[in-house]
């Protein structure tokens, strides 16, 4: 089987990584990945040994030549299936699953929330050519049935992202980390991981850590991210100064789950997340976490259980929360304990990997 792996997105994110390890780690089907000429995964593509088709992004005003063009790949190349990660990039593969000869079949992971009904004939149409949904949450999964109407709801599967085992880091190299932040013994490091862009609310963290410094208490925070809105970045590094260096902001890393290990907790702000893989990240390395208690967030953490929720949108909460962590060392701990044997069973990769291949290879030969 030939599955074509295909994401224009120009942007480095969970969506866009996951695209990377999709064709990475593709067991018992060969992988042709197509990405665009502007984005950051074909150097990580051909890093990786791969060779991937790119088009170019100004093909999208021209979206019968774009099909029509990745029509002639899927033909030319003999693709079977065709695995879409990107929302955007979905009419252009339902219309050259059309054009194409080869009719192949149609598989899209959905990461993202899905807020309106697709009844009209645009959306019926490239809804129609879609053979199976991959959805990253059960309440995602019910939206999909809900708000595409001529999907079939068998078509509609749910398959949780995986992330990958932890390499444990020696209590000398998280020593090291600590203090390269700024963390001294006994003091709370809270981190954030994830793109800098308001909607991902970094902005109530640094609400709360202004009442943790007003108060004297001994919590620090690192915000890890790209800036996808330079604005917003400079507003952050403006209320880090004033924060007296109680804030450090770092740009993207490759390896987030070691930055993750010498944090205390990790915190997702995000106002609605449709999954929320750092928190599995976190989870896996061992670390507590709290997070905003809407989209697929609760299906993460149990509250009280491996984690800890707060009100959507609210830094009170949120700085409730990390109280509660600061002054009850004992339930951090057992949070994060509880949290890890959960990842491990619930968001492992390789695992995450087996049932992918095995859903693949069942729809492209069904029965």
């Amino acid at each position: 089987m030939k599955v074509l792996e295909l994401c224009l997105s120009p942007d480095l994110g969970g969506l866009e990584l996951y695209m990377h390890r999709c064709c990475r780690q593709a067991d018992g089907y060969e992988v042709v990945a197509v990405v665009g000429k502007r984005g950051p995964l074909a150097a990580r593509l051909r890093a990786d040994g791969l060779t991937p088709h790119q088009l170019s992004p100004r093909l999208r005003a021209l979206p019968l030549l774009a099909a029509w063009q990745l029509a002639r790949l899927i033909d030319r190349s003999g693709i079977d299936l065709i695995h879409c990660h990107w929302g955007k990039d979905l009419p252009l593969a339902a219309l050259a699953k059309r054009l194409a000869r080869r009719r192949p079949v149609l598989v899209y992971t959905r990461q993202m929330q899905i807020t309106r009904q697709k009844s009209d004939p645009y959306h019926r149409f490239v809804w129609r050519q879609v053979d199976r949904v991959l959805a990253i949450t059960e309440q995602l999964a019910t939206d999909l049935r809900r708000l595409v109407p001529n999907l079939s709801p068998t078509a509609v599967e749910t398959l949780y992202l995986g992330v990958p085992a932890v390499t444990p880091l020696l209590p000398a190299e998280r020593a090291a980390l600590r203090a390269e932040l700024g963390a001294g013994e006994g003091e709370l490091l809270v981190g954030l991981f994830g793109r800098i862009k308001r909607y991902k609310g970094q902005h109530l963290l640094m609400e709360a850590m202004a009442e943790f410094v007003a108060s004297e208490a001994p919590v620090r925070a690192l915000i890890v991210g790209r800036a996808m809105e330079p604005a917003y970045l400079t507003a952050l590094q403006d209320e880090a100064a004033q924060l007296g260096g109680r804030v450090v902001l770092r740009d993207f890393v490759e390896a987030p789950q070691r930055l993750m290990q010498a944090c205390d907790v990790v915190v997702l702000t995000t106002r609605e997340e449709t999954f929320g893989l750092v928190l599995a990240e976190a989870m896996r390395a061992g670390v507590a976490v709290v997070g905003s208690d809407r989209g697929g967030v609760p299906e993460i953490i149990d509250h009280g259980r491996t984690g800890l929720l707060f009100r959507s949108g609210s830094a009170s909460g949120l700085h409730a929360a990390l109280q509660q962590l600061l002054v009850e060392p004992a339930l951090r701990t057992q949070l994060a304990a509880a949290g890890q044997a959960a990842a491990d069973r619930r968001f492992d990769e390789t695992e995450h990997f087996a049932r992918l291949a095995s859903t693949l290879l069942a729809v492209c030969r069904p029965g």
